[in-house]
């Protein structure tokens, strides 16, 4: 095997293992592409007339790329980018919407604004580097990005949504529920086999998920889940302690709503949890005839003046300890 491994990921997509919210009805999945699905999107939208306008021009940017799948069987709502990437290239933008829910309006939203975050200009991460020594656990850290994208994503999207006028309540489904991380923290390095590096990672995953969920949840679930993370996962990994705090400042400064330093912050957030970062970023623009196209960015920031502003952002950081 190669000395690093390209790893290419799948378009972003919510935590796979939240609770399924109640159901009222069973049996119904419709599948719309282009037209069909906007006008499938808008009708589901007819009570909140700005959230309409919203949807037509986010409807109309992807046209015919647009997909739209509804079902009563699904267990969540979520929404997919694929590219295809070499050439790079927009394959769809497709949104699955679980009906019979008691917010199926506020879901459609919530996706929604999930694409129209490629319209406002922030690039997707494309591809990651794995080094040899972890290629065994590519498939685990490969599983990192699309939660973290879509959990930054929030960040970037509750104030418009609840500027078109929707409860903060309804911003979310549900919370993905916490695992026993008692018995988690003295089985760990045993039961998983993880290196060092990875199993860093999934502790600091498994608090920032439930910290930055503290900022969209109505309730203190997610504060509880997160001291909970903090405090067990901090026993196995000491470290943990700085990594949370220095995640919390960068989230709470504000930096990663600046689109057009998204992708250093990003990876500045990775480097926190010691994830490889992302070496390729596309942004998805409005094409000749109307049509979106993908298009591969450009490094702008050179390798020294990442690691300067990094170096500023630890020294910050340690100068508050004192």
């Amino acid at each position: 095997m190669s000395g690093k491994a390209d790893v290419q990921p799948s378009g972003p997509r919510l935590w796979r293992n939240s609770k399924m919210i109640h159901v009222l009805s069973n049996g119904a999945c419709n599948e719309y592409r282009g037209r069909a699905a906007k006008e499938a999107i808008i009708s589901r939208l007819t009570d909140w007339p700005e959230a309409r306008r919203v949807a037509t021009e986010i409807c109309d940017f992807y046209g015919e790329y647009l997909q739209h799948h509804e079902d009563t069987a699904l267990s969540s709502s979520h929404y997919e980018i694929e590219l295809q990437h070499e050439p790079i290239a927009l394959q769809y933008a497709r949104i699955e919407l679980q009906l019979g829910t008691l917010r199926t309006a506020e879901a459609l939203l919530h996706e929604l604004l999930h694409l129209n975050t490629r319209m406002r200009g922030y690039p997707i991460g494309e591809k990651f580097w794995i080094p040899s020594e972890l290629d065994r656990y590519a498939h685990h850290i490969s599983a990192i990005y699309p939660i973290i994208g879509n959990l930054l994503e929030h960040e970037l999207i509750i104030d418009v949504f609840l500027g078109l006028g929707f409860d903060k309540a309804n911003f979310l489904g549900c919370l993905s529920p916490a695992p026993d991380y008692q018995h988690l923290a003295s089985k760990f390095k045993v039961s998983l086999g993880f290196r060092e590096e990875i199993g860093f990672s999934w502790w600091c995953l498994e608090y920032f998920r439930h910290w930055v969920s503290t900022r969209h949840w109505v309730g203190d679930e997610a504060d509880i889940y997160a001291d909970s993370a903090l405090y067990w996962g901090s026993k196995v990994y000491p470290g943990l302690q700085d990594a949370a705090k220095q995640i919390r400042q960068l989230i709470e400064s504000g930096a990663i709503q600046d689109s057009k330093q998204y992708p250093f912050h990003v990876n500045t957030l990775l480097r926190f949890m010691k994830v490889p970062k992302f070496t390729e970023w596309a942004s998805i623009k409005t094409g000749g005839y109307g049509k979106p196209r993908a298009i591969r960015l450009t490094q702008k920031v050179d390798d020294w003046m990442s690691h300067h502003c990094s170096r500023l952002m630890d020294n910050r950081a340690e100068e508050e300890k004192h």
